[in-house]
């Protein structure tokens, strides 16, 4: 996962040119040292949440807890190939994604998405997508909450066990969502959030080109005991095409490798570190200064100030850049530039060549 972090500073040396005709060097100097602690520090930051996920996406994945569930949750989806899943059941399932699923992703994609391009092939994932997603009488961003589909089956006394108990670690420590994997399939065996991702493949099915189904497939084939990968971000479709991290580690039982545990992580925490919980002036920052993270393909991975506070100045710039009309009504619809603002400035470019040092921005 590579990411760069670069410090927009053409605000603070405006501010500081100002008023000044002596004494340059000494007050550039000042701003350098200033805008390099800072970068430091959020580097250092960004550094060790990571490292806090790494740990514990490890312990969780080594937890006997997480590993009883991970073996009584592949043994309960099995059994449910013999479960029926009648006409009326996909129809109404196919309905939910016409009107839940497809307009929401509308926003994020290109082109017209089709139900047909995403429904579910497996006659498991149609039969838990109808208990878990369909019949759930909780609202699309609550299904997490419904314990024990009324099916009878033992998949569901496995889910009552233990999904409070998984929900909980994704509101304690505030994760997007936790899925468990069969390790030979690529089955989403359980997630804690419902989603059209759910009892799907990662290995063949809608999603296996995902960002989470290439770092199933790493840590498939590297078969060590508290091995860990993360991913960047990429866009997630059943996110509805937003942009989605994860960082995942294998789950065995004795040295047998029976599972893996991915997290997806929270734009919202890498967010609230560059923005330094939104308070830029108390940083130092002055009126439009900010810190930014950018990746090699030279792709925002954090929020914009200048989209925080002056929305209307943001996108009127946007515009002048030459953004397409498409790109800008994705970024308001998300209010966010993540994946979507590209930044090719030559202190970007330095930055991604190992370059350090101080750039005066027009």
């Amino acid at each position: 996962m590579l990411m760069l972090l670069a410090v927009s500073i053409a605000s603070i040396l405006v501010i500081s040119y100002v008023g000044y005709t002596s004494g340059k060097e000494v007050i550039l100097d000042n701003i350098h040292g200033q805008i390099t602690e800072l970068r430091n520090s959020r580097a250092r930051q960004v550094q060790s949440y990571f490292n806090y996920v790494k740990n514990h996406a490890i312990t969780l994945a080594e937890d006997p807890t997480v590993i009883e569930a991970m073996k009584s949750f592949t043994d309960s989806f099995n059994q449910l190939e013999n479960e029926e899943v009648t006409t009326s059941m996909t129809s109404e399932i196919w309905l939910f994604y016409e009107k839940y699923f497809i307009p929401r992703l509308q926003i994020n994609v290109d082109g017209n998405p089709t139900v047909s391009r995403y429904f579910p092939e497996d006659k498991i994932s149609r039969y838990l997508q109808y208990y878990y997603l369909v019949k759930n009488p909780y609202d699309l961003e609550n299904k997490k909450l419904l314990d024990m589909a009324k099916d009878g089956s033992e998949y569901s006394k496995i889910h009552q066990k233990f999904n409070s108990f998984f929900r909980s670690i994704t509101t304690r420590f505030d994760y997007n969502n936790l899925f468990l994997v069969d390790s030979e399939t690529g089955n989403i065996v359980y997630s804690v959030h419902k989603d059209t991702g759910f009892a799907t493949s990662l290995k063949s099915g809608h999603y296996s080109n995902s960002g989470a189904a290439d770092l199933f497939e790493t840590l498939q084939n590297n078969r060590e005991r508290g091995a860990f990968d993360v991913i960047d971000f990429r866009a997630f479709r059943p996110s509805y095409g937003q942009p989605v991290a994860f960082i995942g580690s294998p789950i065995f039982q004795k040295s047998n490798l029976i599972g893996i545990l991915l997290l997806q992580l929270p734009v919202d925490e890498i967010n609230r570190i560059m923005t330094g919980n939104f308070q830029w002036k108390k940083d130092g920052l002055g009126k439009t200064g900010e810190t930014i993270l950018v990746g090699s393909d030279y792709f925002m991975r954090s929020q914009s100030r200048f989209l925080v506070e002056k929305p209307e100045q943001y996108f009127k710039e946007l515009e002048k850049q030459n953004i397409s009309e498409r790109t800008i009504e994705r970024i308001k619809a998300n209010n966010s530039p993540i994946l979507l603002q590209k930044i090719t400035t030559n202190s970007i470019k330095k930055a991604l060549d190992g370059e350090e040092g101080l750039d005066i921005l027009d």
